[in-house]
């Protein structure tokens, strides 16, 4: 059974049609990288997965349940974690004290084990050392890899990246990129929005092109980037890789 599906998923801005009937199933463990290029609806795909964007139309099913009303919403919220480009980190909060947020105020979970577990990730993300720095103290990478620790300790069910590198120097992006990879290969269901193609071959269990609010082709890493069907997406990587598809 699918972990997530979207069914015949629409969302419009101000009468634009952004995403154009949606239907993909996301399995238990799955990690699906969602490429294309820009203005091309994957953030708002990215941000309906956890109804961040309401669709405005079709259905959004969960754990094999609809979700439907304020409860559903909360639960899928709970269970559904997300790193976003920009970090999002409470700035008046050190790196700990951002990781327990969440357990503490929305879990309600005793303030010592929640130190305790998160000083778990921070290790497990290799930022132990910076717990008491503040976001302001932190390179962007160093930023992402706590904010990566902030979603974990929601102990989620799948995980959401939105271009979480874009923001980054270049010299940063290989550190977290390599906690994604870990937090990967340790099970976890992922949706990654990125334009890091390496990881998108490297990582992937399967590979979604994006054009004009509609999937144009999926598949896996193997069938996209070598032997990639569909005419617009051999002229997206060509461009991208510099190469003949």
């Amino acid at each position: 059974m699918s972990l997530l599906e979207m069914k015949n998923i629409k969302k419009s801005f101000n009468g634009v049609e952004v995403l154009k009937d949606i239907n993909i199933q996301i399995g238990n463990g799955e990690v699906l990288t969602i490429i294309g290029p820009s203005g091309s609806g994957k953030s708002t795909f990215l941000r309906c997965l956890n109804l961040l964007e309401k669709p405005t139309g079709g259905e959004l099913w969960f754990n094999g349940r609809l979700i439907d009303g304020k409860t559903d919403v909360k639960m899928l919220r709970r269970d559904v974690g997300m790193v976003f480009q920009s970090f999002n980190l409470f700035p008046m909060f050190s790196a700990v004290e951002n990781v327990m947020y969440a357990p503490v105020h929305i879990n309600k979970l005793d303030k010592k084990q929640a130190k305790e577990e998160a000083m778990e990730l921070l290790s497990r993300v290799g930022m132990a050392d910076r717990a008491n720095h503040y976001p302001g103290e932190l390179s962007g990478g160093q930023q992402q890899r706590v904010a990566i620790a902030r979603a974990l300790a929601m102990k989620p069910k799948m995980l959401l990246f939105d271009e979480p590198t874009s923001a980054l120097d270049p010299e940063l992006v290989g550190d977290v990129l390599t906690v994604m990879k870990e937090v990967a290969l340790e099970g976890m269901t992922m949706a990654v929005v990125t334009h890091e193609m390496q990881f998108a071959r490297s990582v992937s269990s399967r590979v979604v092109f994006m054009d004009k609010g509609y999937i144009v082709e999926e598949g896996s890493p193997e069938e996209i980037f070598s032997r990639p069907r569909e005419e617009r997406t051999q002229i997206f990587l060509k461009r991208l890789l510099h190469t003949d598809i």
